[in-house]
């Protein structure tokens, strides 16, 4: 049976981190034959459609200028430079008509996770592992959500929120062990250099949701074999 996944709060997204690999284990029942079921649904507020790269590397500084996440998300053969990412359909629209009261030209990109298809004998190896991989991708994502938030609201200082980058890391860093050599092992490595750089820094809520658009991208994007 199918679940539609959705944000827990910062103190469960934690310790469904922390046991990363209980997760993997508890998730094979919903892994069964050639298919496997996840679902979540994300909608992003972005800031107009690219043309190509170029162009969207040229909108990419102007969001970020403007105090947004700024990643470029290709997704169904678009170009989409991204404000910011929601759970809840309702929050991007609030965001997206509060932007274009000042004038920006935004739309919200709603996108749900594909049908994750195990084509190959190796994919439906995997697919326990494939599954666990995503749900906890899934948790950070919410984890970089709520300190974005924090810090926007003053909730979280620098060292708070870098003790939040750490804790993605270190998530990070448990799957990668466990997919050393497979369809997650690259993006895998770029999210955790992601982290490191984000740790190296002033930490800013766009920060926060850079990263959690980029682990959402791996959710939505990913190609199992």
């Amino acid at each position: 049976m199918s679940r539609k996944f959705k944000p827990t709060g910062f103190v469960i997204a934690l310790c469904a981190v922390i046991t990363a690999t209980v997760i993997l284990c508890a998730c094979a029942v919903s892994c069964s034959g050639k298919k496997l079921f996840f679902e979540a649904e994300y909608h992003f507020v972005c800031y107009r459609l690219a043309d190509n790269t170029v162009s969207a590397s040229s909108l990419s500084d102007t969001v970020s200028s403007y105090g947004g996440a700024g990643y470029i998300l290709n997704y169904n053969g678009s170009y989409y430079v991204t404000v910011s990412c929601y759970f809840n359909e309702n929050d991007a629209q609030s965001v997206c008509e509060s932007l274009k009261k000042r004038e920006l030209d935004c739309s919200v990109l709603s996108a749900e996770t594909p049908d994750y298809k195990l084509k190959s004998p190796n994919a439906r190896r995997n697919g326990e592992l494939y599954l666990g991989n995503l749900n906890t991708l899934n948790s950070l994502s919410v984890m970089a959500y709520d300190c974005a938030n924090a810090l926007d609201t003053g909730e979280y200082n620098q060292q708070k929120a870098k003790s939040v980058v750490s804790a993605i890391r270190s998530g990070l860093n448990g799957l990668l062990k466990n997919n050393s050599s497979n369809c997650f092992t690259d993006r895998l490595n770029s999210l955790i250099a992601e982290c490191e750089d984000k740790e190296s820094g002033y930490l800013y809520s766009k920060d926060m949701r850079y990263l959690q658009i980029a682990v959402t991208d791996v959710i939505l994007t990913a190609e199992l074999f």
